[in-house]
């Protein structure tokens, strides 16, 4: 017996399309969650499968273009040291906390003690944590800065992502409309609003929109027009 296919969740698909369009924009996000999304439906979707098909080159050369920067490369293995042992500091203060206590050291040092060594601890992954901050925001500065100076490098890849997210708006539209679903419950957030096939519902003071699809609530308006 035939593997029943998976229906199109319009709600992922439309942060598909978010995504890609991000990408035409050079909003750029993780890759892999661009690909996860597009390879869970494209074995039972054709029209996904051949715009993955289309555009996953493109994905993979402007998320890597900022890897051509000595720069970023460095900053990012930076970032890369700093962070697991972000992850891992408050679990080593709690130990060496709890350890010290146990050994009685702590007790000897009187509460006032006690108190100033965990503010040390604490103090230290505040400061580590204001570090990574900072490194963090400074690379993504340099990311988009590499970007502008080098955006037309990947000017071509830019303007076939938004040409085939096209279609990938119109399928959304397609599948609201053919199960008779409310538009209004799958909104998303494009930086271009000039697709075909979408209703901009507002405009946020940096440019992003707010759209729907076209879909049943239009025709039951025109209906009753």
């Amino acid at each position: 017996m035939a593997d029943k296919k998976k229906s199109v969740n319009p709600k992922q698909l439309s942060t598909l399309v978010s995504l890609l369009d991000g990408y035409a924009a050079l909003s750029v996000s993780d890759p892999n969650r661009i690909r996860k999304i597009a390879k869970s439906y494209s074995e039972d979707d054709p029209e996904i499968k051949s715009v993955w098909r289309e555009i996953s080159k493109d994905v993979d050369d402007i998320s890597t273009l900022p890897s051509s920067s000595d720069d970023i490369v460095k900053q990012s293995r930076r970032l890369g040291i700093l962070r697991p042992f972000m992850l891992f500091l408050p679990l080593v203060v709690l130990t060496i906390y709890y350890a010290l206590l146990g050994a009685h050291v702590i007790t000897h040092l009187g509460q006032f003690g006690a108190y100033a060594f965990l503010g040390i601890f604490i103090g230290a992954y505040i400061l580590s944590f204001l570090v990574y901050f900072s490194m963090n925001k400074k690379l993504s500065r340099t990311v988009n800065s590499y970007y502008d100076q080098h955006m037309g490098e990947i000017a071509r890849q830019r303007r076939h992502i938004k040409t085939v997210n096209q279609r990938l708006i119109d399928r959304l539209a397609m599948i609201v409309r053919s199960e008779d679903r409310d538009p209004n419950k799958y909104k998303f957030s494009l930086f271009h609003d000039d697709y075909a096939n979408i209703n901009v519902v507002s405009e946020d003071k940096n440019s992003i929109y707010t759209v729907t699809v076209k879909g049943k609530s239009l025709r039951k308006e025109s209906q009753q027009t």
